[in-house]
């Protein structure tokens, strides 16, 4: 059989090459191992008496090449030695794993001596990849990693053994970053062999999972996971059936935990909370500042001050977190009482929003404790909503109870740091997580209590897409002239120091789109808001509002929600679609023209009557996609005249003045805000069709006006569809807009009401004379639409 090419340079590039250069050579060697996996997990003939299989022959010398840089003094071959060693048990197989017995014990050896840390690293991840390997093989793992697994866990453990206090780690950061990985995926694996050594483990990892500023050590957030994924899969080494037990048990462990830190931080406040579980606070501890931890192997490392505090009670949530990240080896008991519980008394605390909002706190602290306090709170807030995040994630339905207590903790704490956008992000996540869970069936009072939220996500999301100005801080709105006619000159003879750059007049560039990881969680949000909160709960400007807000963003999914999950006031009255943008900015999306094939077949029946006049009017009715540039062409010189739908079905043409219509919307537009940024959207519910459009080009009219074509208005009486309300009835006779109805006279005053109807469509056309060009014009489309004035008399006749 002949070799591989890659076996034969494997071979000669090893014997040719110094052991000094064999490092910088490492990724092609491993590159030519990786080809010949074929090769070395083929099974080797050890009683063949001839040598006549050249490959047979290359894959002994190349094993034995190993042993011999894996066994020698220089540590460059040494390290060239692993490299190879990991490549080979990647590719070879069974083959490659029973040979290995050698090579483990060696690697595990090369732990204890003085060799650099990259390759005791390398040591530790070959080490993992072959003890994972052996999994599959019972009779490997009795032979190679019983026996074998019990010493290399001891000098990890060694390696990462932690300093005395004060001094700095033996290892980097990222070296005990790789032995907590190592370790929690053998855990796993090996429950039975690593039980012994689990409080060992805790031990030398114990001062990683919750870290503070007063331990004098950095930790990065990676190590802090590894070492919490660890602690949380040590349950998997309890005796016999006892998983489930050990996990609930460190669960709620950790809940006291938290909740002694609390009665430290919180000792400046006079808490409301009272718990729902049986829990009592213990008193603060006396002293200049609050203080905690302890020196004994179960508890934390000691803390001083509130921003440690703070420091150790987030890092106890992600902690709690993170149990609900991991599997466990059999069904648990969650405590969600105890979470719930521990949750609601840190949401309760919040910071003051201003001198009229009082909040009781312990006279005995003084003021620099407590705006400590203040200042981190929204740090530990977030961290009780990605808590929340979390348990939703893993119970999924079975969280469907707690959604209205989990809404309402996010309420109020995202309200009280509205101006983080962690915070807001955070909150948009959880609300996210929360509509998809139970979104549908949110009573109006939940609903009415996110109107905020939602109001705060649709400024996100128009800051970032550049219609909206973001507001100017304090201190240059103070700097800023009060008119642009005159200016105030700097008075030299004061010493206060002045912008001189405020007294010029500057032309400002319009806002730039940005995006942000709070934008993202806002534009995921915005369909949900569409698609799974009941809309007849949404007043009138929120949802035109989030339309605007879906337009002006150009976001396919929230259009197309929209579209989908029209909106119906309390009266059954239909709101138009805005259907017309989402064929005009995605003309050629399959979803887009499946939508719209959907809603012209589905014709005039429900939102049919609004949405079909407004496809006509853009061409769509006609053609197809392709011919909605025509129709508005055509709709342009046509004429300024639009048919619109009161209460009662009637309707007048009403000339649309485009020009100052499309300024006065882009000025609301940019003024628009409301919701936590402390400006209120521009919006009125009574004309939601002009606002929606307020930022529509000047060279289109209002195209939320809706049209109906002839059919349908012949046909309204029978379909019995609701009007779309564009204008109160009480506008259209107010204002006076459009033509004179067609009286019918008949001798006698005019009666004080007027009624209105609507001729039958067997009823033979009727035409008056001497009525005017206009009338004349609406009269062609085939039906009448007469009012018939009564007096009092007849009436009462």
């Amino acid at each position: 059989m002949a070799a591989p090419p890659d076996l034969r340079v494997l071979c000669r590039r090893l014997e040719a090459t110094p052991v000094d250069d064999l490092p910088r050579l490492c990724p092609l060697l491993a590159s030519h191992v990786l080809r010949c996996g074929t090769a070395l997990s083929a099974p080797q003939d050890t009683k063949a008496k001839d040598m006549s299989s050249e490959t047979s022959m290359l894959v002994h010398k190349f094993r034995t090449r190993i042993n011999t840089l894996l066994t020698g003094k220089n540590r460059p071959g040494r390290f060239a030695a692993v490299c190879l060693i990991k490549a080979v048990v990647d590719v070879g197989g069974w083959e490659c794993l029973r040979a290995a017995e050698p090579w483990l014990r060696h690697m595990i050896g090369m732990l204890q001596k003085p060799d650099p840390l990259a390759t005791k690293e390398l040591c530790i991840v070959a080490l993992t990849k072959i003890y994972m390997l052996l999994q599959g093989y019972p009779t490997l793992i009795r032979e190679m990693a019983t026996p074998t697994l019990p010493s290399y866990v001891l000098a990890c453990l060694q390696l990462v053994k932690p300093p005395a206090s004060g001094k700095p780690l033996k290892v980097p950061a990222a070296f005990v970053d790789t032995v907590a990985c190592s370790l929690s995926r053998l855990v796993v694996l090996y429950p039975t062999t690593l039980r012994p050594s689990a409080g060992d483990m805790k031990a030398a990892l114990r001062a990683y999972v919750a870290p503070t500023w007063s331990d004098h050590l950095v930790v990065p957030q990676s190590l802090r996971e590894s070492c919490r994924r660890l602690f949380v899969l040590l349950s998997y080494t309890a005796a016999k059936n006892g998983s489930s037990e050990e996990w609930t048990k460190a669960l709620r462990t950790t809940v006291q935990h938290c909740h002694d830190t609390l009665d430290q931080i919180f000792r400046a406040v006079v808490e409301s909370w009272e718990s729902t579980t049986g829990y009592r606070g213990q008193a603060a501890r006396s002293g200049a500042d609050p203080s905690g931890g302890g020196d004994t192997a179960q508890e934390f490392p000691t803390w001083t001050g509130v921003q440690a505090g703070a420091e150790r009670l987030i890092g106890l949530l992600e902690f709690l977190a993170e149990y609900f990240n991991n599997p466990t080896k059999a069904p648990v008991t969650v405590p969600l009482g105890e979470l719930l519980d521990l949750a609601s008394r840190i949401t309760l605390v919040t910071a003051p929003a201003g001198p009229e909002d009082s909040v009781q706190t312990n006279p005995a602290i003084g003021r620099d404790e407590k705006a400590e306090l203040w200042s981190v709170l929204p740090d530990i807030h977030i961290a009780v909503l990605r808590l929340h995040q979390a348990t939703i994630r893993r119970l999924r339905e079975n969280a469907v109870p707690l959604a209205t207590e989990i809404l309402d903790q996010m309420v109020r704490a995202s309200t009280a740091s509205r101006h983080l956008p962690a915070m807001r992000e955070t909150a948009y996540a959880l609300t996210s997580q929360l509509l998809s869970l139970c979104g549908p069936i949110l009573p109006k009072l939940t609903v009415d209590s996110i109107t905020p939220l939602i109001q705060s996500a649709c400024r996100d999301i128009l800051l970032s897409t550049g219609h909206l100005e973001p507001p100017l801080p304090a201190a240059q709105q103070q700097q800023q002239p009060q008119s642009s006619t005159t200016t105030t000159k700097p008075n030299p003879n004061t010493t206060a120091s002045t912008n001189a750059d405020a007294y010029l007049t500057t032309t400002t560039n319009p806002a730039q789109p940005t995006t942000t990881s709070h934008t993202k969680a806002a534009t995921s949000l915005l369909p949900l808001l569409l698609s799974h909160l009941p809309q007849p709960h949404l007043a009138p400007d929120l949802r035109a509002l989030l339309d605007r807000t879906a337009v002006l963003s150009h976001a396919r999914d929230t259009m197309l929600a929209s579209c989908l999950h029209p909106y119906r006031d309390s009266r059954g009255r239909y709101y138009p679609s805005i259907l017309p943008f989402v064929v005009r900015r995605f003309p050629r999306d399959q979803g887009v023209e499946v939508l719209r094939s959907n809603l012209v077949r589905w014709g005039a029946v429900g939102v049919g009557r609004d949405i079909g006049g407004v496809e006509e009017r853009w061409g769509v009715l006609g053609g197809g996609i392709g011919e909605v540039e025509e129709g508005e062409e055509g709709r342009k010189s046509g004429g300024g005249e639009e048919e619109m739908g009161d209460e009662d079905g009637r309707r007048q043409g009403v000339e649309e003045e485009e020009e100052a219509e499309g300024g006065k919307g882009r000025k609301a537009g940019r003024s628009g805000g409301g919701g936590w940024g402390g400006e209120k959207m521009d919006l009125d519910d009574d004309d939601y069709s002009s606002k929606l459009t307020s930022t529509a080009p000047e060279s289109s009219s209002n195209p939320f006006a809706a049209m109906v074509n002839t059919a349908a208005a012949a046909n309204s009486h029978e379909l019995g569809r609701p009007a779309s309300p564009l204008k109160r009835k009480s506008e259209l006779f107010e204002s006076g807009a459009g033509k004179p109805p067609k009286r019918v006279d008949t001798g006698k005053e005019a009666a004080a009401t007027v009624q209105v109807a609507i001729m039958p469509k067997a009823a033979q056309p009727v035409r008056e004379k001497g009525g005017d060009e206009s009338g004349d014009e609406s009269d062609s489309d085939g039906s009448v639409q007469i009012d018939m004035t009564l007096d009092d008399d007849e009436e009462g006749e």
